[in-house]
């Protein structure tokens, strides 16, 4: 994970010895983490990451298969799972089957004083 506040580019996750080291150490099979083979996490931001985990439900439960950065770990516990626009149109729909008339009927005189 890229960290444009880090200028020494000094990641606390990817320590070590050996192979070049990943932020995708875990299950990569069907990850939306991981695209062609390539951690896709070693090639983000951290602001980038919290985005994706904002929106995405799968790439929360995803995240924690792939890694055991404690730093993305902490991350799922902090930043909310923010609602879809169509969890807010369902909303607003529910809120608006109410026993009320159009409000244009309001103009021909009708206002339901029967």
């Amino acid at each position: 994970m890229s960290d444009p506040n880090n200028p020494d580019g000094c990641n606390p996750c990817l320590t070590g010895n050996g192979p070049p080291p990943t932020l995708c150490d875990g299950d990569t099979s069907n990850n939306y983490w991981v695209e062609g083979g390539i951690c896709m996490l070693d090639t983000m931001t951290k602001t980038q990451v919290v985005y994706s985990i904002e929106h995405n439900p799968k790439a929360r439960d995803d995240l924690k298969r792939v890694t055991t950065c404690e730093e993305l770990l902490e991350l799922l516990d902090h930043v909310p799972l923010l609602s879809t626009m169509q969890e807010d149109d369902e909303q607003q729909k529910t809120l608006n089957r109410t026993d009320s008339l159009p409000f244009y009927t309001v103009f021909r005189g009708n206002t339901n004083d029967m």
